[in-house]
């Protein structure tokens, strides 16, 4: 694997690894995005959208001419403009009979036109679905009523100034036939002719585009499909709404995911524990308290833990128990009992009696408990007596800090340490000191355990 690779692949552990630690923050802040996003939708008045589409007529004397395409006729902004004017909504206000002011129909109006021109839609938002549905129809009608009327309104005028120049050339030709007929000579009687050819010529003109313009077809244009056959959208999108809140919590959780990981120093699973010390676990302990009856797991565990020591215990076999998860004394009593099991002698010793380093032979003594809770002083004087040492760690309870100081204590004072037994998580378990003293309570170990405890 290359360097970037495992840089990529650390990474990207890291962040998993951030992730699952600090799980409880992102589940509590998406749901939170869940709760703002229902509240944001109670909270929200629905704005409900129907739309109708149309096709707009292109109003020529040629509409099928070949010359000029019919998007190249009309003008989409000027289309969207007159669509969602006042002016239509003031007349569309009048036809209906549901209160709507002209003012509130022509802010809940908007029009959008095709890129070729010929297709429009127009959108009316309104607070019910019907509501919403009878406006979008009723904008649309008003609009193609428009168009219809300003084209006729330019078209009988048009007609209307052609009519007068027709008058005006009627009354041309009159003159210029008496004066044909009167000409006295034959220069008088040339002149004349030319004056009617033109005027006839200009008349047949006029007279062709009058009556085409009288023909001229007018209508607005056409509804493809009504407001009630097209889909109607309500704002906000509930759906939208709702995987926004999740989005967004789930982004922020994560994010103080990693604003709060460095700062959390608890180590919650067995893995993590072994990072923090950089030595394997030597079990991890079903039964969250070292309380007998020991379950046959546990049993095998402490098998497991026992024969590690040995193969790893300096010559002169003085161990160290550091209790982080109050329950050491338990744990230590439980080893000399499975030391005692393959004939090895043990016992256990206080780190404060003045013999507690020596035990004759080869067998092992257990200096021990040593809690993280009794202070610098007392790890101190503990280290000194012992030439290996094992930490008894809880997932959940045990820090990164207390982790870092006993390692540092161990280091320094040239003692091996040989791993860490790990405890689960015991939510409200009571702890396995005296509140006056701080010295072990080993009621609640088996009596041969006492015994062997009480040996000290």
């Amino acid at each position: 694997m290359s360097h970037v690779e495992s840089t990529t692949t650390i990474g990207i552990d890291h962040h998993l690894r951030v992730l699952a630690r600090q799980w409880r923050i992102i589940v509590a802040v998406t749901l939170l995005g869940m709760v703002v996003a229902g509240g944001f939708l109670l909270v929200t008045t629905d704005r409900i959208t129907a739309m109708t589409q149309v096709n707009l007529s292109v109003i020529t004397t040629e509409p099928f001419s070949p010359q000029r395409a019919a998007s190249g006729l009309l003008d989409d902004a000027t289309e969207a403009a007159i669509a969602s004017s006042y002016v239509v909504a003031r007349r569309t206000a009048s036809e209906l009979d549901d209160g709507t002011t002209a003012g509130a129909l022509h802010e809940a109006i908007d029009v959008t036109i095709s890129e070729d021109g010929t297709i429009a839609r127009v959108y009316a938002t309104a607070a019910t679905r019907e509501d919403a549905i009878a406006h979008a129809d009723a904008v649309t009608s008003t609009y193609l009523g428009y168009r219809s009327d300003e084209a006729e309104l330019r078209r009988d005028a048009i007609v209307a100034n052609l009519t007068e120049r027709v008058d005006a050339l009627n009354a041309d030709l009159a003159e210029v036939n008496e004066s044909l007929a009167s000409a006295g000579s034959a220069h008088q009687e040339a002149q004349a002719a030319s004056d009617r050819e033109q005027i006839l010529a200009e008349l047949t003109q006029i007279l062709s585009e009058r009556t085409s313009l009288s023909s001229l077809v007018t209508t607005g244009g056409s509804v493809l499909t009504s407001a009630a056959q097209n889909p109607v959208t309500v704002a906000p999108s509930r759906k939208i709404a709702v995987a926004t809140g999740i989005g967004g919590g789930l982004a922020l959780g994560m994010l103080l995911a990693f604003v709060r990981d460095p700062r959390d120093r608890r180590l919650r699973t067995a893995a993590e524990i072994a990072r923090a010390t950089g030595t394997r676990v030597l079990a991890r302990m079903q039964n969250p308290s070292a309380r007998p009856p020991l379950s046959d797991a546990d049993a095998e565990n402490l098998a497991v833990i026992r024969e590690r020591i040995i193969a790893n215990l300096p010559a002169t076999r003085r161990l160290l128990v550091i209790d982080d998860a109050d329950v050491a004394c338990g744990t230590a009593a439980e080893l000399v009992a499975t030391l005692a099991e393959t004939g090895k002698r043990a016992r256990l010793a206080d780190p404060g009696m003045p013999d507690a380093a020596h035990l004759d032979g080869d067998g092992v003594v257990i200096v021990t408990p040593y809690a993280t809770s009794d202070g610098q002083a007392e790890l101190l004087a503990a280290v000194r007596q012992a030439d290996a040492a094992i930490l008894v760690a809880r997932e959940g309870t045990t820090t990164s800090t207390t982790t870092r100081a006993v390692l540092d204590e161990l280091h320094h004072a040239g003692v091996r340490f040989l791993g860490t037994v790990v405890y689960r998580r015991l939510r409200g378990a009571r702890r396995l000191v005296t509140a006056s003293t701080g010295r072990p309570v080993l009621r609640h170990l088996r009596p041969e355990l006492r015994v062997l405890a009480d040996a000290r």
